[in-house]
């Protein structure tokens, strides 16, 4: 049962990461992990392309947001390379609704921003990832809570100790059957 999200912090004042020489502002109560985006045929993450930070919100309904200046500049992609599922609308504007795959890194267990060296896996968005126009929303990228459910993914959220962890199911398995 695969973690990728291991007990990972979400303090409850607002706080900030450095990712590409940018400081990034983080509200409090946010749960963050580390994200990679590739084209949807490609059978593994671009190691020449390290991940970067997105916000887990279940109040999302979509599977993943971002926009056009994070996909280039952080994910290293065009939206043309990715090609097109359909369309989604959002605040009176069509948003486009992109094929990639999207690859979740592993933190450190207890530790936001360090990552684990485990191999990433694999989150489908079979129906394509939301690329907004400009930079304005959504102000980080956004895992939402589509992309759990379709992935059948455990998500618990311990508020006394306030840390998040994200897992693939459990499979059981009777010796005796």
């Amino acid at each position: 049962m695969p973690r990728l999200l291991d007990r990972s912090p979400f303090p409850e004042d607002a706080s900030e990461i450095v990712f590409h020489s940018e400081r990034i502002r983080l509200r409090a109560n946010q749960i963050v992990l580390w994200l990679s985006v590739t084209p949807r045929p490609a059978t593994e993450p671009n190691p020449s392309v390290p991940p970067f930070p997105v916000v887990l919100d279940t109040g999302y309904n979509h599977n993943f947001a971002i926009h056009e200046r994070h996909l280039v500049d952080w994910a290293r992609l065009h939206p043309e390379a990715l090609g097109t599922v359909g369309m989604t609308r959002d605040r009176g504007l069509r948003i486009p609704l992109r094929m990639a795959k999207l690859w979740v890194h592993p933190n450190e267990p207890h530790h936001r921003d360090r990552l684990a060296g485990r191999p990433p896996c694999l989150v489908s968005a079979l129906h394509g990832i939301a690329v907004y126009p400009g930079d304005e929303h959504p102000r980080l990228p956004i895992l939402g809570l589509r992309a759990v459910a379709e992935n059948k993914l455990l998500l618990n959220v311990s508020g006394s100790r306030r840390e998040a962890t994200l897992r693939t199911a459990v499979r059981w398995w009777w010796p005796f059957a």
